[in-house]
């Protein structure tokens, strides 16, 4: 039987170039020897009795995406992604339905319609299906949990790919799946070719979640969500997912038939999605040996593995990534770099104004704006650092920053104190107008006369009249 692969690359044109990794730090590949036991079935007596367009047009789609933030994103040839490219529905709220009802979606298999069917079944296809599905996670793994790939894809999925793009991509590579299960069906029958809707049916009952779970408007995250269970070194998450049939069979020979399906489809249908783009950015995983971790990866929490997304997406500026580790992953946003340096304070230091407009923007309890890194400094003292006043303006938007904060590492430098050393007048205007402290001393200077000593005129003019205003201030509550 021809492999799945084969197959895919009959239709796949594979430009791959080495890319720079980032520098974050990778988990260890030795996690993933944790996958061996995943793909072994669960038992079957716990689901018996339970319910639980053309190429072209598609070309020019996707050469017409806006990718924007992402220096690794490159106008290449895109691959074709099915064995059969002309999509089986229309644009539209239309195309949606047909799309559902294509895969049998829409009506439940008719009664004893599977024992029926799978006798026409080559049950010597599930070995090959199984080791198809061990090896394509494993790789799945591998490239999820090096450098910032999870990051970088996460950000591709929730915002460069539009809601028709991703039903072209998983209609178009669903096909390929199809085509394999038929095959399985025609090997082992004597009689007429299986009938589509009957075909429908078993990948209905196999694969609920294709395809309008995967595309829920209300829950965009489903997607990732499944990723990250078949990336992690954690079995557990996998082997439930693995097992959630929602179909009752009591046949317990076609559950386990019907669980081999499923974990075949799901994972041909993430690698395929995750090679599309990997094609599509022109990347290779990192030949270097995996960064050394204080915490063995495979003892790493997954607490941990959301914590290093989180900086990533941070630094990377990627806001929607970031909103899904809060919301779906469960990011602790107290969580500081090597550094001591919380996600306000990275957001700073990397100019990442929309990670800051995020947080401004939240809820919940966001990071503490006043939390100092392990030199002294706070967001806003790094902030003033960088000498950029849109920064310094975000920073001081949000509730409860102290705009007085002081660095005892550097004789209580006050952001004022940096600002006058720095020469940034702008800045001093800023902290000034949101009630910098004047009279302050850093190593025994007042603000006045640290700006009279830098000699820089327009500053110590400014600070001359806010100290007339303090005074005055003053004597009016005297």
């Amino acid at each position: 039987m021809q492999s799945l692969e084969d197959r895919r690359m009959m239709h796949i044109s594979l430009n791959m170039e080495q890319e720079d990794d980032l520098g974050h730090q990778q988990l260890h590949k030795s996690a993933l020897n944790q996958q061996n036991e995943i793909l072994r079935l669960p038992n079957i007596c716990s689901l018996v009795n339970s319910s639980h367009v053309d190429n072209n047009h598609l070309q020019k789609e996707f050469f017409s995406l806006k990718i924007r933030n992402c220096s690794l994103f490159k106008a290449v040839p895109l691959p074709h992604i099915g064995k059969k490219v002309t999509p089986h529905f229309s644009d539209g709220a239309s195309g949606a339905a047909s799309s559902k009802e294509s895969l049998g979606l829409l009506f439940p298999p008719e009664k004893d319609l599977f024992e029926k069917l799978f006798t026409h079944f080559d049950s010597t296809a599930v070995m090959g299906w199984l080791a198809t599905a061990h090896n394509l996670i494993s790789e799945m793994g591998e490239w999820s949990c090096s450098g910032d790939n999870f990051v970088q894809f996460a950000h591709f999925w929730l915002s460069e790919l539009q809601f028709n793009q991703k039903q072209q991509l998983l209609e178009l590579e669903m096909r390929v799946i199809e085509d394999e299960v038929r095959h399985a069906f025609l090997e082992g029958s004597d009689s007429k070719e299986v009938q589509p809707s009957e075909l429908n049916s078993v990948l209905a009952a196999a694969l609920s979640e294709y395809s309008m779970g995967l595309l829920n408007n209300q829950n965009p995250y489903i997607f990732l969500d499944y990723l990250n269970l078949m990336s992690s070194v954690d079995a557990s998450g996998y082997k439930e997912m693995l097992s959630s049939i929602q179909y009752t069979i009591k046949n317990s020979q076609i559950a386990q038939w019907l669980l081999a399906i499923r974990a075949f489809a799901l994972a041909s249908l993430w690698h395929a999605i995750v090679q599309f783009y990997k094609t599509l950015v022109n990347t290779q995983l990192s030949s270097e040996p995996p960064v050394k971790s204080s915490v063995s990866a495979i003892r790493k929490q997954s607490s941990e593995v959301v914590k290093e997304r989180a900086l990533q997406a941070v630094q990377l500026g990627y806001a929607d990534v970031l909103d899904y580790l809060v919301k779906n992953q469960k990011l602790d946003l107290g969580v500081v770099d090597g550094k001591n340096r919380n996600l306000l304070f990275l957001a700073t230091i990397y100019d990442q104004s929309k990670i800051l407009d995020y947080f401004i923007e939240m809820a919940f309890p966001i990071p503490d704006v006043n939390q100092a890194a392990e030199n002294g400094n706070t967001p806003l003292h790094a902030a003033v650092n960088t000498g950029k006043m849109h920064l310094v303006s975000l920073l001081l938007h949000f509730p409860g920053i102290n705009v007085n904060v002081q660095n005892p590492q550097c004789d209580g430098a006050t952001p004022l104190h940096l600002a006058i050393a720095y020469g940034h007048l702008g800045i001093c205007y800023l902290l000034l107008n949101a009630t910098a402290d004047v009279q302050h001393p850093m190593g025994g200077l007042s603000p006045l006369q640290l700006a009279e000593m830098f000699g820089n005129e327009t500053i110590t003019a400014l600070i001359k009249m806010h100290v007339k205003k303090f005074q005055l201030e003053n004597k009016l509550f005297a």
